[in-house]
């Protein structure tokens, strides 16, 4: 699956033309978005919700504010492709070692 690294700093508008707030289910994906960006949430617990995940397991990608992001592991990660790329604010960094 490809990445969405191309919707970085862009506003998602929905169907109805208002800017995306929430969780959308879209061809098998959930999208999460908060003021119109991809971005992650919390569930009910706290544990950490990607801003997009395939329904599959498949493929997973940790936004923040619009941009790829995440300080725990790799941001976008697709198992079916051997895929790990790490990202913070939106720039990609080297892979961090344990």
């Amino acid at each position: 699956m490809q990445s969405f690294r191309r919707y970085q700093n862009m506003r998602i508008i929905d169907r109805d033309m208002n800017i995306a707030e929430g969780d959308y289910i879209l061809d098998g994906i959930t999208i999460r978005t908060r003021k119109g960006y991809l971005n992650d949430t919390k569930d009910e617990e706290g544990n950490n919700l990607p801003a997009l995940e395939t329904h599959d397991g498949n493929h997973v990608e940790h936004w923040k504010n619009g941009v790829l992001h995440y300080e725990d592991g790799p941001a976008v990660i697709d198992v079916r492709d051997g895929v790990e790329e790490w990202w913070l604010d939106g720039k990609q960094v080297e892979a961090v070692k344990s």
